[in-house]
Formats: structure tokens, C-alpha cells, sequence
């Protein structure tokens, strides 16, 4: 094989250097880490798939919609993208250069495209959240959906879960995953001759959102030389951990071993820190009156009633989760003609309620720049942004030539990692009541986001011989895999 990618969702090298990885430690040892930010508005696969930011592919992790509402969302696939001449995705440069190509599991690319030269195997994400079987819009070939429907290929697995009830055998599930999927990986290239491959893991991103509070004080344990490792004193998620991460390197070990890449990258879409605390602008921006409220609607009213009563245990939030968007954005209790900025679920910043975009008061790009100073001016004078040391700094026009620009956040909090923005809550920011221990009953877990959250560091670990390709003048984000492999296919 000329080059293969190893990308790990949510891969993150100073958690890789806490485990017992010795494959990976001797390979980062002999080779070379390249630093890369990200940007986490962006989704990171996109990237890498297209060697292009999100403001030219509308490759976010959510974004406005743009329908006359103020409703955002997270669907998005590769298929969008697929008239767009600009775009030139990694299946579509190895087919150019004659390459044959197995992609496997990369978020995003379902439904798969066509191809000529290779395999593509799709995965859950770009918001495909539940998979059943394996669909034919996940696999662009019968004989490759058979072959992994014999194996017993597992596509996903995410949280919150309605299958599993045990957080100990979710631990197993992942592992067990992970595995089938590098075997079928492996035989798959070997028996088609590969000489581009691609394989995404999806389950080491589910650990470390669950239990990054574990890890957390696994890694200060072990520093401190509280405890061996091997004496018994860790906790029993700290133990599945440990397993985990073994099973990671193991896997590793086999690709590499297996397929013999004259080159090789650990990459990922982001990493993942500590998830301590939780965010709700749109608190603050009505304590500023920059965002008001409407009286509560008579259906919202009623609908409040009839859950109270006839729906015992489920949360209003919970029931109106399950409602068609625009409904749910009808539920919204904000006065959309007399308010000034809005944030959103998921989303580290503001939007201003502009007439363009969402038929608001605010007119022009002049009464635009104005209420975004007055905004950050009064976000980074706020007491709790202080402490946190995050900033709120204008983004939207530092990117207005963009293509996709309109759907970018005017304002963003620079320095939010480990702040999960969501509509719960009284204040700006809040602690996260489930960074700590993990719960045995899976149920009990409700958010993806549990202990752990988006960083901006994702890892790059590559050969020493591909980072000596690596330019002065390419950016240092995750479009440096796309053009590292671009010119590797080149020379094949």
C-alpha cells in the first residue's frame, strides 16, 4: 500500500500517551507529530476529504438553514457537494491518478457515491445518527455489503443508546466494533489490491465522551504515582479504559503490520478535553435585551399539561425533542421581529437576526458591525466570561468573501473548549453536573457530550518521510491530510 490514513473521531495524542500504547509510543518516538488548530465550527472530516474549510463546502457541524426560520441543524453529507467543480473529494483524486482506493467509515460520506476504482464504506454522523443492518446507501457494492454482512460489520455505535442498558457492555460493543472493522479493513485491501486507504474509528470517540472525567483522573493519578497500574486501585470504568486504549493500539499495530503503507497518518476530526462546563447565551443576551421573549403559546401551554399528566417521567423537553423541527421552532418563545441576536444549540457563538438572512430588524452591514461590537463588548465585560478566559471576537466578517458565509456565526467564544452551548440553565455558563463519575446504567446517560467535548487540537502522527513534504505555506488544519495525500497519489 503507497499511504494509509488511520482517523480516529475525537483523536487525541496526550490521552494516547497516557495509556499503555507501546505501538503507538514507539511509532510517535521514531516519527513525527505535526501541530495542527482547528476550527470547531468546521467538521474536521470535511477537511480532510476535501482539502477545503467549511466556509467553501458548508461542511459545519451546524448551521442555519436558511428557510425563512431561525432553525438550525446538523445534516450534512459529501452527496451535496458532489456538482460542485471546486470539490474534488479524496475517491474522486485517487480515481484521477488511477489509484485503487478503499474508503472506510469516514463521517459524512453516506450516502456513498459512485465509484469506479474503489470501495466506499459509509458511517453514521453529518446528522445520521441511528443505523440498522447495513443499508445499501452505506456500501457502493453489493459484493462489498455482503462481504461485511457475513462478517457481522458493525456500523455504529452512539449515545444516548436505547439497546444497550449496561455501561460495561458498551465498553465490549466498542471494542468488539472496532475490531471487525479493521479485520474487514484489512482483508478487504488486501484481497483488492489497494494502494490508497482510509479508516475511520468511531468508537474511541464514544469512550472518551463518556468518560474524559475518568480520564482526567486516570492521567493525574498516574503522574502523581498514587497508583500501579497493575495493584487494582482504579476505578472499573478506568479499567475498561485501559482495555479500550490496548485494543486501539493493537488495531494500530495491525494495520500498519498488515498492509505495510509506504506511508502512514493517525489523524482525527478534532480531540477531545474535559467537558466542565455548559453555555447558554441566549440567557444572556435577554438579561441584555438583545434577544426577548413572547408570551407562551396556548399549544406549548397545553402541550406542557398534557405531558404533566399523561406522561409520567419524560421532561417537556424531551417530548417536544421528538416534534418536526418547524414545529419545535414554533414552540421557541422569542419575538423574532424585536430581537437583535439569537445563539443556538451546539453552536460556540451569536448570530445577529438580520433582515437577510432571518427577516430581522437589523438592516444593513453597517447596523451589523455595530450591534456585533456592542455585543462582544458586553460578553467580554461579563464576569463569567472573565474567570472562564473566553472572548467573544468577531467572525462572520473576517470571512464575508467566503462562499458559504451567510451561514457562518457573526460572533464567536474563542477559548470555549470544554463548553457545550445549549438552551438549559439561568446563567451564561454552568458547571456540567456529569463531569465525574460514569454511571453503570447506560440510560442514565443522555447527551453524547457526557464528561467530554470538542478540542481544537486534533492528533497528526505521521511517517518522517510524509511530514518532510509537508510545505511552509500549507495551513496547519486538518486540509494538510488532503494535501499530503494529494501528493503522495501523485507520485504512484
Amino acid at each position: 500500500m503507497k499511504m494509509l490514513i488511520y482517523g480516529i473521531d475525537g483523536g487525541d495524542l496526550e490521552i494516547m500517551k497516557t495509556f499503555d500504547m507501546p505501538f503507538v509510543h514507539q511509532f510517535l518516538k521514531d516519527n513525527v507529530n505535526v501541530d495542527l488548530t482547528v476550527d470547531l465550527y468546521n467538521r474536521g472530516w470535511v477537511e480532510i476529504l476535501t482539502g477545503k474549510e467549511g466556509k467553501d463546502t458548508r461542511g459545519f457541524y451546524m448551521a442555519p438553514v436558511l428557510d425563512g426560520s431561525h432553525r438550525c441543524a446538523t445534516k450534512f453529507s459529501m452527496k451535496e457537494l458532489e456538482n460542485d467543480p471546486d470539490v474534488i473529494p479524496l475517491w474522486k483524486l485517487a480515481e484521477q491518478k488511477g489509484v485503487k482506493y478503499c474508503i472506510m467509515n469516514v463521517p459524512t460520506t453516506t450516502p456513498v457515491p459512485k465509484t469506479k476504482n474503489g470501495i466506499v464504506v459509509g458511517s453514521g454522523g453529518g446528522g445520521l445518527n441511528k443505523i440498522s443492518g447495513i443499508p445499501e446507501i452505506l456500501v457502493s457494492d453489493q459484493k462489498t455489503r455482503k462481504f461485511l454482512e457475513e462478517r457481522n460489520y458493525i456500523v455504529d455505535i452512539r449515545i444516548p443508546n436505547e439497546d444497550i442498558e449496561d455501561t460495561e457492555e458498551l465498553f465490549r460493543k466498542l471494542i468488539k466494533m472496532e475490531d471487525i472493522r479493521t479485520d474487514c479493513f484489512v482483508e478487504l485491501c488486501k484481497e483488492e489490491e489497494i494502494e490508497f486507504g482510509f479508516l475511520a474509528n468511531r468508537g474511541t470517540t464514544i469512550a472518551q465522551y463518556l468518560a474524559r472525567s475518568e480520564i482526567e483522573s486516570y492521567a493525574s493519578l498516574k503522574e502523581m504515582g498514587e497508583f500501579i497500574p497493575t495493584m487494582g486501585e482504579k476505578s472499573w470504568v478506568q479499567t475498561h479504559l485501559e482495555e479500550h486504549f490496548s485494543a486501539l493500539d493493537n488495531n494500530i499495530r495491525d494495520l500498519y503490520e498488515e498492509l505495510k503503507p509506504d506511508h502512514f497518518i493517525i489523524t482525527a476530526d478534532h480531540n477531545i478535553v474535559p467537558h466542565k462546563h455548559r453555555g447558554n447565551v441566549n440567557v444572556f443576551l435577554q438579561q441584555q435585551g438583545f434577544l426577548r421573549k413572547k408570551s407562551s403559546s396556548p399549544f406549548l401551554k397545553g402541550l406542557k399539561k398534557f405531558v404533566r399528566k399523561f406522561i409520567k417521567g419524560e421532561s417537556i423537553g424531551k417530548v417536544t425533542s421528538k416534534l418536526n423541527p418547524t414545529v419545535r421552532e414554533s414552540l421557541k418563545l422569542y419575538d423574532w421581529k424585536h430581537s437583535y441576536a439569537f445563539g443556538h444549540d451546539f453552536v460556540s457563538g451569536v448570530f445577529i437576526n438580520d433582515s437577510e438572512r432571518f427577516d430581522g430588524p437589523v438592516k444593513d452591514e453597517q447596523e451589523i458591525d455595530k450591534m456585533v461590537s456592542l455585543i462582544c463588548e458586553k460578553l467580554n465585560a461579563d464576569k463569567q466570561m472573565v474567570e472562564l478566559e473566553v472572548r467573544a471576537v468577531p467572525y462572520r466578517k473576517r470571512l464575508k468573501t467566503a462562499k458559504y458565509e451567510k451561514y457562518l456565526p457573526d460572533i464567536i467564544f474563542e477559548g470555549s473548549e470544554g463548553i457545550f452551548f445549549d438552551d438549559g440553565g439561568s446563567t451564561l455558563f454552568r458547571r456540567n453536573k456529569n463531569y465525574g463519575s460514569v454511571p453503570r446504567e447506560l440510560g442514565l446517560v443522555t447527551h453524547a457530550a457526557h464528561s467530554g467535548d470538542k478540542g481544537v487540537n486534533p492528533i497528526c502522527l505521521m511517517d518522517s518521510a510524509l511530514a518532510g513534504l509537508v510545505s511552509e505555506f500549507d495551513a496547519k488544519n486538518l486540509t494538510l491530510v488532503y494535501n499530503l495525500t494529494e501528493r503522495v497519489l501523485d507520485n504512484v
